[in-house]
């Protein structure tokens, strides 16, 4: 009698237990379609991005966001900043470069992009 009551209370408890991983299992599941995995990655580049440009020197980053983000073109961005061309094309030069050296852990994705 002693052993079949022991054998209730083992299936019970395996029971539970299998109740147990099948929710943790859903709520897993329902968390990873919730978030965007495409966005929150794209987000953390736009962060690694703009902080590299908060880090380029004042001129450099003047000229690479009136070029890359603004879409001027050089020779507008030296007369409004009273450069010359080959300096505009030296600071996003520069700028370039440092973005590529901050963002070299993702240089693979820039196939795909």
């Amino acid at each position: 009698m002693n052993h079949l009551q022991h054998l209730e209370v083992r299936m019970r408890a395996e029971q539970h237990i299998g109740d147990m991983r099948q929710k943790e299992l859903a709520l897993r599941i329902s968390t990873l379609e919730a978030c965007d995995p495409d966005k929150l990655f794209c987000d953390e580049i736009q962060a690694l991005v703009q902080e590299a440009i908060s880090e380029l020197p004042p001129t450099s980053r003047e000229v690479f966001v009136l070029s890359r983000m603004k879409n001027m073109p050089n020779k507008e961005i030296a007369l409004q900043l009273d450069l010359s061309v080959k300096t505009v094309e030296f600071h996003i030069t520069r700028s370039l470069k440092q973005l590529r050296v901050r963002l070299k852990d993702y240089q693979f994705l820039w196939s795909f992009l």
